[in-house]
């Protein structure tokens, strides 16, 4: 019996460490940014005042961004505040898969490059062999839906991140907070729809 469960054993230690082996990984060995990365040029921008910007949806207001936030007041419909910045929030970054060698990151096949903060038509800032590469056309992408990519594919998109955009403003009672705008997670959107035409989410479409 204990002969039978020593094989058992071994049998699954096998299977393990050839699954660890057959997982794709980055081609460096440093280590990846620590998370949360911040983007403090996020839609307003940090210093950009927007005053009497009308509330359009009930939302709750933070005493910060950061996961130990607590609430400290509620937005109303037709409230008027202040924006006074924003700040985008990547919790997890996007994770794709390199399908064709991509010399001028020194990425092959079955490397991973990680997509950070997306500014639109496929541009984006990404980490790759261990080094940002800050508005990188990763238009080569396709996204985990079948989307983005039409030629020249050189990487799928196999995990979506955590992304969340907020702003902060001041109270018509004065009161300063952050509001979540926007946040997907994995795939999954959720929009307080108050700042869209203020700041539209980009798409890498």
């Amino acid at each position: 019996m204990i002969a039978i469960r020593l094989s058992a054993f071994l049998l699954l230690a096998a299977i393990a460490t050839a699954q660890q082996a057959a997982s794709p990984s980055s081609a460096s060995g440093i280590p990846d940014p620590k998370l949360p990365v911040t983007n403090e040029s996020a839609c307003p921008g940090k210093g950009h005042i927007v005053p009497n910007w009308k509330i359009t949806h009930s939302s709750p207001m933070y005493s910060t961004w950061q996961e130990d936030r607590t609430q400290t007041a509620t937005l109303e419909p037709g409230e008027e505040v202040t924006v006074v910045a924003g700040l985008q929030v990547i919790r997890q970054p996007d994770r794709i898969l390199v399908m064709q060698p991509i010399p001028d990151l020194h990425l092959k096949p079955g490397d991973i490059m990680l997509r950070f903060n997306r500014l639109g038509e496929g541009a984006a800032d990404i980490w790759a062999s261990g080094t940002w590469h800050n508005n990188y056309d990763a238009s080569f992408t396709t996204e985990e839906n079948g989307l983005g990519c039409r030629r020249h594919c050189l990487g799928r998109v196999i995990e979506e991140g955590v992304r969340e955009y907020w702003v902060q403003v001041k109270s018509s009672s004065g009161q300063t907070g952050w509001v979540l705008n926007f946040k997907a997670t994995r795939g999954e959107l959720w929009d307080s729809s108050n700042f869209d035409d203020l700041c539209p989410e980009p798409t890498s479409d």
